[in-house]
């Protein structure tokens, strides 16, 4: 579970340091070492305290972990690619989400279950990680000049709704969509938030 420190402060430093443990804890995976919080933080080259703050569950931490190897930062995702190129930008962020969480759906489906586990038992100073809003940030730079900043994070945390594991379950087990649907659907939703805004 990624504790409240996440959301202030210099966020770029703490994503780093929370990918650090990440990393740590997938390579002591890799080892085949049983695992705790405690030995993480010492692969990371962290404090117990530090590792506690981004994580207190070890479950949590391990289900991130293994899907945190299959993911793409911002910087790899979109280059090449104009930051002025709305469209190209758009159409790799839903294909990128589209199908990381599509080959990995029961992962990604028993992470969602370890989350919301956690929000439950430590409603007072839980959250989760944003790398899905880096993405969308990145994909939406250009936006950023003709829009206010209140405008660009509504966009922003609009389209974060729909890019996530939480969508696929609503759209598939409530509404009976196959997967060719949800990803028209996406698009739908998404082209609606950016014309309408």
């Amino acid at each position: 579970m990624i504790k409240k420190n996440l959301a202030t402060g210099r966020i770029a430093q703490k994503m780093k340091t929370r990918e650090r443990l990440l990393i740590a804890a997938n390579n002591l995976m890799v080892k085949g070492n049983v695992m705790s919080i405690e030995q993480v933080a010492k692969e990371a080259g962290t404090s117990k305290a530090t590792a506690y703050r981004y994580f207190s569950n070890i479950d949590t931490l391990r289900k991130e972990s293994s899907l945190h190897t299959i993911s793409q930062d911002k910087e790899d995702l979109f280059s090449g690619l104009s930051k002025d190129d709305l469209e190209g930008r758009l159409k790799i962020l839903i294909q990128y989400h589209f199908k990381i969480l599509t080959k990995n759906e029961v992962e990604f489906r028993l992470y969602l279950s370890a989350v919301l586990q956690d929000s439950v038992q430590d409603k007072e100073s839980y959250t989760r990680a944003g790398r899905r809003i880096l993405l969308i940030e990145e994909a939406l730079v250009s936006l950023k000049k003709t829009n206010t900043k209140e405008q660009f994070n509504k966009m922003v945390s609009a389209i974060s709704i729909i890019l996530g594991i939480e969508s696929i379950t609503i759209l598939k087990d409530l509404c009976g969509l196959k997967n060719a649907k949800i990803l028209e659907t996406w698009k739908w939703m998404i082209d609606k938030i950016i014309l309408d805004r």
